[in-house]
């Protein structure tokens, strides 16, 4: 198992809608779980400015700034009210190319899947979709919220150690449970790998059990989500997850579950 693996720098981004305060929830309740320092971040969009026409972009800029301050600030009495550590950045240029080179010195990041431009049915919005592609570390998405995190579905395909590992990290951190699914394909048993991996599990400590079910995998998954707090599903890092993401099963998981879903990339 990977020992390195930790939640201590949490990247946060806001922008003053309120599907980006249900991610500030949950990030202080994780911080509270994980003895994390959330690190929240505004982007005052460039590419925005004169998108519409203004006639004075420059008022068009204070303005984005102004409401940056503003979120920044309210979060940050957020924290310092639940006793989180933390510390704001107010960011100027494209948000996703801003938060993706952030991530290099996260270790995870907590965000909505959709901004004040919100989102198209079973689409996650273009900034998210973009983070996920390019991050260097562990998405964990939300779109509605609890900041419970007790009980968590591993959907596995192959054995994908980042993903399993940021699963166990995440159970021993809130002393929770681990459900390992995999989903039958013609001419292919997935039990033996199922139990390779709760028996992996169940060495670290953790309670689990596995799970081996038939149908569409994302359906599988998707049915099962409201029975669980978080879903930790692992991506190949090689290319595979921006076609996955145009139109597959991440995307579909990520925008239909009734939980929250970390997107790990193999590394």
């Amino acid at each position: 198992m990977d020992e390195h693996i930790s939640f201590n720098n949490i990247l946060v981004p806001i922008d003053g809608s309120t599907s980006s305060e249900i991610a500030v929830d949950l990030a202080l309740h994780s911080a509270e779980e994980f003895s994390s320092c959330l690190e929240f971040v505004f982007v005052v969009d460039m590419t925005a400015l004169n998108k519409f026409g203004t006639v004075d972009p420059s008022k068009e800029y204070y303005t984005m700034k102004i409401e940056g301050e503003t979120v920044l600030g309210y979060a940050a009495k957020l924290a310092d009210k639940a006793g989180a550590k933390h510390k704001e950045v107010l960011a100027e240029g494209v948000p996703w190319e801003i938060l993706c080179e952030m991530s290099k010195s996260a270790d995870m990041i907590i965000m909505s899947v959709s901004g004040k431009s919100g989102m198209m049915a079973g689409r996650i919005g273009g900034t998210a979709k973009k983070v996920i592609e390019g991050s260097y570390c562990p998405v964990l998405t939300i779109k509605s919220g609890s900041n419970v995190i007790k009980d968590i579905l591993l959907p596995v395909y192959d054995e994908n150690r980042p993903a399993i590992d940021v699963a166990i990290q995440t159970a021993k951190r809130v002393n929770g449970r681990i459900t390992v699914l995999s989903v039958k394909e013609k001419g292919h048993d997935p039990q033996p790998l199922v139990d390779k991996i709760v028996e992996d599990i169940r060495k670290e400590g953790i309670e689990v059990n596995g799970e081996v079910a038939e149908g569409s995998p994302v359906e599988v998954i998707v049915g099962k989500s409201g029975m669980f707090n978080l879903i930790v599903v692992g991506v190949d890092r090689r290319g595979g997850l921006q076609s996955i993401l145009h139109g597959g099963a991440t995307e579909r998981i990520v925008t239909m579950s009734s939980c929250p879903v970390t997107v790990v990339r193999n590394r």
